[in-house]
């Protein structure tokens, strides 16, 4: 998973405050290396779920939006829907999905995925982006690393923290840009 938002490093929202400028912009992609929704196979797509609030996550009213890989069949998609959007249940879109009021219809793109640490980052058709980087120190400039560990996160138990080198979306209805922000990758297992 590679996830980015408007936070400062670190995210205030990992530890049950409110964002740094009060409201929310984040995306969260994956490709799932292997994953099924009943007998149905869903390995190897890529999927990005944005979210934009005027508040803290949890207060709601927020607008979302689901990218999906475009080789994912008709039914693979119709699934991908419905878990991200929580429908079927599971932690954590059973929980975030029912913080968005508006969805947007979800779009079947083109993806770029490159999962490689520090240097990994996705592109979702033309309309959502993430290159993650170092986060770097103010005053030498130095590369520098963290990790967060969660053991009741919501959405993953250990996150590497990264900067933003590039993030984006520009999509009707959803717009937002947080460059030098928030990021982090990891893995997850994510189940129902």
């Amino acid at each position: 998973m590679i996830a980015a938002c408007n936070c400062d490093w670190g995210c205030p929202c990992n530890f049950n405050q409110k964002p740094t400028k009060g409201f929310c912009d984040g995306v969260y992609a994956a490709n799932i290396t292997n994953g099924r929704c009943g007998n149905l196979d869903l390995s190897e797509l890529k999927w990005a779920w944005a979210g934009l609030w005027p508040g803290a996550i949890h207060e709601g009213r927020g607008t979302g939006k689901i990218w999906i890989d475009e080789k994912a069949s008709i039914e693979q998609r119709t699934s991908l829907v419905s878990i991200l959007t929580g429908e079927y249940g599971g932690t954590p879109w059973s929980i975030l999905g029912p913080t968005v009021d508006t969805w947007l219809d979800p779009t079947f793109v083109p993806f770029e995925w490159i999962f490689n640490g520090t240097k990994s980052g996705y592109r979702a058709g033309g309309e959502a982006r993430a290159e993650l980087d170092w986060m770097r120190n103010p005053v030498t400039g130095a590369e520098a690393s963290a990790q967060i560990i969660l053991p009741d996160g919501l959405v993953c138990k250990q996150l590497n923290v990264t900067a933003t080198k590039v993030f984006s979306v520009f999509t009707k209805g959803l717009k937002f840009a947080a460059p030098g922000k928030y990021g982090f990758y990891t893995t997850v297992d994510h189940g129902n």
